[in-house]
Formats: C-alpha cells, sequence, structure tokens
C-alpha cells in the first residue's frame, strides 16, 4: 500500500499536478446510504491529486469523522440553523480560496449552497442527486421551495450527477447532460465475508434471519417491519429480525415491539461497522421504504448475495440484473410481505465470482467509481 501511495505521489509531482481539495457539503457523515457512498469513494480516490473536506450543518462529531481525519480530510462545522445564515457561512467559509470543487449532497438545498460556491467564485460546482423523493413535496410552499431550488441549481451549479436514472430525473427533470455514478462498494469486503456472526449472536442455524440496514427515520418505515414481524409469529415462522441503524425513531420503534411482545423475535443492534458480516449471516433483507433513490445497501446486499424484498416504491434500477432483489407494494397485506420473504429466502442466489463481475461490469466497484469521478473532477 505504502509503495502504491509513494508511487502515485511521484507520478504526480512529475506531472507538475497540485492536489485539489473538494469540499463535500452534506448534512452529517453518519453511517448512511449517500454517505456511506462518499466514504467508499474517498478510500479509492487518488488523494495525491484530489483531496476530500467536508462542510456538516450539525456541531455533532460524527460516525466517520475518525476515519475522514485519518485520511487528511478537514471538517467545518456550520452550526447555523436558517439558509440564509448557512449561505453566509458557506460564502465566507468558500471564498477563502481552498476550494476549487464543491460537490454538494443536500437535495434541494444543493441549489442554495452552490449559489454560495458560485458567488465566492469556486471555479467547479458539482449537484449530487441521491434521492427520488423529498418530504417538502406534500405541500405547495414546498413546491415552490423545489422549483426555485432547481431554478438556482441551473444557474449555480457547473456538473450535475446521479447515482440512478430516477434520482437524476428526479432533481434536474429534463437535463441531458447529467452523468450516472454508480453507488460504488468495497465488492471484496461483501463478496468474501464469512457470517460467522450468526454464531456470535447465538442465531440457530435453522431459523430465518431478516436484516433492515438503515437510519430509524419516518421514509424508512421501520413500523412497518414491525407489523411485518408480528404477521411473522403469527404464521409460525421461526425467525429473527435484526435491525441495524440509529436515528430519532429509534425510541418509537422500541416501544413498539415492547407493545406487541416481540422481543424474542426483533433485536435492535444500533450502529455496526460489520455490515458485510451481517449480511452474509442474514438470509433475506428487507426495505419496506416509502421511497429511496439508489440505496447502497441493496448494492451491497447484491455484493454479498443475500436476495431482498423491497417495496415498490424503490426504483427499479436498483435489480442488477442477478435476480436477488423483490418488490412487494406497500399496499400489500402484511401476509404478503412474509411471504415473498419466505420466498426470496429460498430462492438463493449466483455464486460470488458471477455477482463479482456483474457489478464490476456494470460499474459498481468502489475503484470503478472512483476514476469516474475523478474524471468529473478533471473536467472544466
Amino acid at each position: 500500500m505504502k509503495g502504491n501511495a509513494s508511487n502515485a505521489c511521484m507520478r504526480s509531482k512529475q506531472l507538475g499536478a497540485r492536489v485539489s481539495r473538494v469540499l463535500h457539503i452534506v448534512g452529517r457523515m453518519d453511517r448512511a446510504g449517500a454517505e456511506t457512498m462518499v466514504m467508499n469513494l474517498y478510500r479509492e480516490i487518488d488523494r495525491s491529486r484530489f483531496q476530500f473536506d467536508f462542510a456538516y450543518f450539525t456541531t455533532d462529531r460524527c460516525d466517520y469523522d475518525e476515519e475522514i481525519e485519518a485520511l487528511g480530510g478537514r471538517i467545518h462545522r456550520i452550526g447555523a440553523a436558517s439558509p440564509a445564515a448557512r449561505f453566509r457561512a458557506l460564502y465566507r467559509l468558500l471564498r477563502t480560496g481552498e476550494w476549487s470543487i464543491v460537490h454538494a449532497h443536500t437535495l434541494f438545498s444543493s441549489g442554495l449552497h452552490l449559489t454560495a460556491a458560485r458567488v465566492a467564485k469556486v471555479q467547479q460546482r458539482i449537484a449530487h442527486a441521491h434521492s427520488t423523493q423529498d418530504a417538502n413535496s406534500g405541500s405547495i410552499l414546498g413546491r415552490l421551495y423545489q422549483r426555485v431550488s432547481r431554478a438556482l441549481l441551473k444557474w449555480s451549479a457547473t456538473h450535475y450527477v446521479a447515482c440512478g436514472l430516477a434520482a437524476g430525473a428526479y432533481l434536474f427533470p429534463g437535463r441531458k447532460d447529467v452523468v450516472l455514478l454508480p453507488n460504488a462498494v468495497d465488492i471484496s469486503k461483501f463478496s468474501e465475508a464469512s457470517g460467522a456472526v450468526r454464531g456470535e449472536l447465538g442465531i440457530p442455524s435453522a431459523q430465518l434471519v431478516v436484516l433492515q440496514v438503515g437510519r430509524f427515520m419516518p421514509v424508512k418505515n421501520h413500523e412497518r417491519s414491525i407489523r411485518i414481524a408480528d404477521a411473522m409469529r403469527q404464521a409460525g415462522v421461526d425467525f429473527q429480525l435484526l435491525l441495524v441503524g440509529a436515528g430519532p425513531e429509534q425510541s418509537a420503534i422500541e416501544r413498539l415491539v415492547a407493545d406487541k411482545d416481540l422481543g424474542k423475535h426483533v433485536r435492535l443492534l444500533g450502529l455496526r461497522a460489520d455490515i458485510p458480516e451481517l449480511m452474509a449471516a442474514a438470509d433475506v433483507m428487507l426495505m419496506p421504504s416509502h421511497h429511496e433513490g439508489f440505496p447502497v445497501v441493496l448494492v451491497e446486499a447484491q455484493a454479498a448475495g443475500l436476495p431482498a424484498v423491497v417495496s415498490s416504491a424503490v426504483s427499479s434500477e436498483v435489480e442488477l440484473g442477478m435476480g436477488m432483489v423483490h418488490f412487494v407494494d406497500l399496499d400489500a397485506t402484511d401476509r404478503d410481505w412474509v411471504k415473498a420473504l419466505e420466498v426470496a429466502a429460498r430462492v438463493g442466489c449466483p455464486d460470488k465470482e458471477v455477482r463479482r463481475a456483474s457489478l464490476e461490469r456494470a460499474g459498481f466497484s468502489s475503484a470503478a467509481g472512483a476514476r469516474q469521478l475523478e474524471q468529473v473532477y478533471n473536467a472544466t
């Protein structure tokens, strides 16, 4: 590893290159989908040419802070609450001239954030779409906000990137110049996991293990997951539902599990760093989300050989041609979801070499993603 880094550094010096610092604008850097994808790219990108820094809209320490700092990244915490205050704080930060590239991941708020970057004369301003829905869509004022934000994006962004076709069409409707950057993962880490954690958790080999990975937020629909677990118990299924993550809805879900007396069947594992091992230990993944863009966790699941049952509100792009993702309508009964989980767990999956080749061919390896992102950053 040291030799590769040294050679890369030597090549950069020979070419007279300098390190370009890229400021990623995010809400925070916890273990969530888009944030994990950014970290996958950060680990792989040529840091003799591009170094990542981050602007947060929180004063909290976040899950990835230690690794970001170890990789040489700087974190700028902007505690300002109002959009106007955030604009001013970003502008003051960016006018120092330290960054030639700003990469915004904040959905519609990216319009305001990249406007600050344009006013501060940052040369390259990238808007990155990760989602296909927004909480503001339900009100007239919210839709007006979205319309203004799209206009600001059109004026302020120099480049447009999306995790998938649906996410790109949602945030950048009508644009033909959107770069599709697949949600990259470390394929080997997931395909080679042993699943030994199943034994460590004391789960019998014959028991059906259902895994849900995601932040405890309304959009992830954990309440529906508990209803499905209740239906599984009533149907006599011998199962464990493992919920991995943290978030504002966690306490409410804990109470719901207790109210339904599901403590023997549902386990909240909190934040975990061993997601590949948990996926290798599980039999099927559950994702009853109200909406998603292109979830990184479903790419990881397919790399790990874990079939998934997901809501039809999730973009069909997530099925990567291996028959491992099964869609169920949110209007279907809880019993329908139970049947789908049982069927998916029995179907099986392609062997790891087939999975690896399929994902690499489709551009989902973190190494390939980093090379593609470097091309975006090299564009003028």
